[in-house]
């Protein structure tokens, strides 16, 4: 095997660096600005967006550039579609600022699963070359693995070099480094190493006729008995849905878009080979296969629009109702044409990715528009919202509608912040969420606190995420800050975890939780001094909770429970307890205690 020179190493390098400059200079970006966020602790995020935002520029300018050259553009247009790119890119990063980290990382996927269908189409857009368009995308599917490949192995030997370096002669090697070297690798690297294997000739692509047939024996034998052993399930989960009139279960829509999915690849992959003789099975195959899907998608068509039934448009609902839609159309027209055109399996989820990532119609803007109507619905029912007002609560809400209640303004606070319902709070709303910095969206770990403020103006008792998600489960905690009386106490004892273990308060006394009978049992020695019922705390937490216009947190006078006997006199005030109560059986996962006491 004859190896390529020095010389003609350097000039595949320079060729590929002529032939795509855009993308390896969004590739030398997101590389620097990688490098650059390990060592700007204080700027890490900011540079961590000018890597994705450059990584996004790379697909973008690659289908530019075949486009070009497929169309044999001059320069002109290329740096004309370059700069509208660039200025996309720019726009991209700015707005990417203001969403929220759910937001961000869906339009992020949504647009970089655009971009990157959008290679595969690109260079054949009016090009009727079917077998040119295969062996296009065949040839970048190869070279992608093939590039991962040698970039995992250039890694992992330049990291044990780096190691032997800081093992055997003692120079010390940040740990920083091998992540700094993996970034080189995965953006300079790989990329370069991909683009040089960009078929170049695709016109004679066309006239190929070479199938490896390991692709063939994998769908065959592997893939298609996997889709007919599911689409058989699906078929006969519809049957018992017809027969016990039963809604679909939610999971169905990720088994049914899993389905599809791999069944789609199954038959990209037997594509070439379909029309010879011997494989005329394949064409059967391909139109059974998505008369047989028809029904499946029905199915998830019933499931997606009963979970938006109940509880309104969410994103990830968005998502599946329009792929849902995508999948109906591409059965139908593969089942009645018998088309042999798959340049419209990824042209078409290319515009459905881009068509839906921005716009009234898009996927963020009808999320927040169904998920506030809902909460007007909600709120309007219960006459705490009248003429586009908040008022006073007069009846608390449902258990079921104060969850719900709860979930929207949880999922407002967290994904697109409070900006679509700040005039129903008359501009007081800064004054009552003091968690947030205005009306934007706030990460999770505090969307929380601010739904929780939120609910308790509007006087809904406020169910956490947690408590939403298990029946009977329930989460209180005492307002901090607020004094209590101590005349006639002479200590104070404060715990946390009492659930687990015994406590030694002080002087011998003991405090250990008995879950048969959800008390705290003070003792001294063997001698018991008290017991502290923990039920009717609860109990009265809840009722508290219940009221019109109740705080979220709760005072410290409604979760306390006062003993006096001959031997002591206590006053026990539970700062936090969390369990689940499910028929009858009260069962404690978390409990916080002051204590404060004098004995006779």
């Amino acid at each position: 095997m004859k190896l390529p020179s020095l010389d003609a190493l350097v000039s595949a390098i320079r060729a590929t660096l002529r032939r795509f400059p855009m993308v390896l200079l969004a590739a030398v970006v997101a590389a620097v600005a990688g490098v650059i966020a390990t060592y700007d602790a204080v700027d890490e995020e900011l540079w961590g967006r000018v890597v994705g935002t450059a990584a996004l520029g790379m697909p973008f300018f690659l289908a530019v550039d075949l486009l070009a050259e497929r169309r044999r553009w001059s320069i002109g247009p290329r740096s004309a579609l370059w700069t509208l790119g660039t200025a996309g890119l720019v726009g991209f990063y700015l707005l990417w600022l203001d969403w929220s980290e759910p937001v961000a990382v869906g339009r992020y996927i949504q647009l970089s699963a655009g971009l990157h269908l959008l290679v595969s189409v690109a260079p054949f857009i009016g090009v009727r070359e079917l077998q040119g368009f295969w062996e296009y995308n065949k040839s970048l599917f190869l070279r992608f693995l093939m590039a991962g490949l040698y970039s995992a192995v250039l890694f992992a030997g330049l990291a044990i070099a780096l190691a032997a370096v800081d093992n055997l002669f003692g120079l010390e090697v940040p740990e920083e480094t091998y992540f700094r070297l993996w970034i080189m690798i995965a953006f300079l690297f790989n990329t370069w190493f991909f683009l040089g294997g960009v078929p170049q000739d695709l016109p004679a692509l066309e006239q190929r006729s070479d199938y490896p047939m390991g692709l063939k024996v994998f769908a065959q034998y592997v893939l298609i008995p996997i889709v007919v052993v599911y689409l058989l399930i699906l078929t006969t989960y519809l049957g018992k849905i017809i027969v016990t009139t039963v809604w679909p279960s939610g999971w169905i829509g990720w088994l049914v878009s899993s389905v599809a999915a791999v069944g789609i690849f199954s038959l990209l992959l037997v594509h070439p080979v379909a029309e010879r003789a011997e494989n005329r099975w394949i064409r059967t195959y391909a139109r059974a296969f998505y008369i047989t899907l028809l029904p499946s998608v029905v199915m998830l068509w019933l499931a997606t629009w009963k979970r938006i039934d109940q509880y309104g448009i969410t994103e990830r609902r968005y998502f599946l109702a329009v792929l849902s839609i995508w999948l109906a159309a591409i059965a139908v027209y593969y089942a009645i044409r018998r088309s042999r055109d798959i340049r419209i399996i990824p042209a078409s989820l290319c515009v459905v990715a881009l068509v839906t990532f921005a716009g009234p119609w898009g996927a963020y803007r009808m999320s927040e528009a169904s998920q506030v109507r809902r909460l007007e619905r909600l709120l309007t029912a219960s006459e705490i919202l009248q003429s586009g007002t908040i008022r006073q609560a007069s009846l608390m809400p449902s258990l079921d509608d104060r969850r719900e209640i709860s979930s929207i303004l949880r999922y407002l606070v967290g994904t697109h912040g409070t900006g679509a319902i700040s005039d129903w709070f008359g501009g007081a709303l800064a004054t009552i969420d003091t968690v947030g910095e205005g009306t934007g969206p706030s990460p999770q770990r505090e969307a929380d606190e601010r739904a929780e403020l939120l609910a308790a103006h509007l006087g809904v008792g406020y169910i956490g995420e947690s408590e939403a998600r298990r029946p009977g489960a329930f989460s209180y905690a005492a307002k901090e800050g607020m004094p209590v009386p101590v005349a006639g106490f002479d200590y104070a004892w404060a715990g946390q975890g009492l659930l687990r273990d015994s406590a030694v308060i002080d002087d011998g006394l003991l405090l250990r939780y008995d879950s048969a009978s959800v008390t705290l049992r003070l003792s001294a020695g063997e001698a018991l001094l008290a017991e502290i019922p923990l039920r009717p705390i609860i109990d009265s937490a809840q009722a508290y909770r219940a009221q019109p216009g109740a705080d979220a947190r709760i005072p410290p006078a409604v979760m306390r429970v006062t003993i006096e006997n001959d031997r002591i006199r206590l006053a026990a005030y539970v700062t936090t307890i969390r369990g689940r109560d499910t028929e009858g059986e009260l069962v404690l996962s978390s409990l916080g205690l002051n204590l404060i006491y004098a004995m006779k």
